[in-house]
């Protein structure tokens, strides 16, 4: 049983970041799992900020619509999942303090795909006393993807998420991808398409 994704809808877009034109009078429609590609520079990043309601464009319109209603863009936050360097956690706390704190914004997702059962498969081991500032970068990157992955949403944002991450946590990555995109709108911002691709992906060149 097919199941209907929510899908971002731009229209005559214009987004410019600095003096860089990302898109201009665009109009896509990002209706089924896809990944934006392009070279370092060329905007992916701006363009999931911009799917992600942090950034928006000069001109034009987005939306975000699901189940043939438009969701408005105070709902965005609840409706959209995020992994990114610029939406770091608070490095103060810990793992327990963490997840006690994002659980405050956000629902967890059932069964297999909670971001607690998502971080014992990603083997992420960080005892209590350590605050999220003094972990690595790999582990870092893990609590953000299961976060992001393990939150309930309509949409799931990821910016180069392999980053950081080894040969293990690329593989547990690719195969969390291919989970989420069967039910879920996945958008991945990527210039490696073999380490962050997914299978049925569609695509978005920038």
């Amino acid at each position: 049983m097919s199941v209907e994704l929510a899908a971002f809808q731009a229209k005559d877009l214009t987004l410019r970041r600095g003096h860089h034109v990302v898109w201009k009078d665009a109009t896509w429609r990002l209706d089924a799992p896809t990944v934006i590609l392009g070279k370092n520079g060329q905007g992916k990043s701006s363009t999931l900020a911009m799917l992600a309601g942090q950034l928006s464009p000069i001109r034009g319109e987005l939306s975000l619509v699901h189940g043939g209603q438009d969701i408005a863009p105070d709902a965005w936050m609840t409706s959209i999942s995020l992994a990114a360097p610029w939406a770091s956690t608070p490095g103060h706390l810990n793992l327990s303090q963490t997840l006690a704190f994002h659980s405050q914004f956000r629902t967890p997702r059932s069964g297999p795909r909670h971001w607690e059962r998502l971080l014992l498969d990603a083997g992420l081991s960080v005892g209590d006393h350590v605050p999220v500032a003094a972990w690595s970068s790999g582990q870092r990157q893990r609590l953000a993807l299961a976060l992001a992955l393990g939150s309930e949403s309509q949409v799931v944002l990821l910016d180069e998420p392999a980053t950081n991450l080894d040969a293990e946590g690329i593989q547990w990555l690719q195969d969390q991808l291919n989970v989420i995109s069967r039910d879920t709108l996945l958008v991945v911002a990527t210039n490696d398409q073999k380490k962050e691709g997914f299978q049925g992906a569609s695509i978005l060149e920038v």
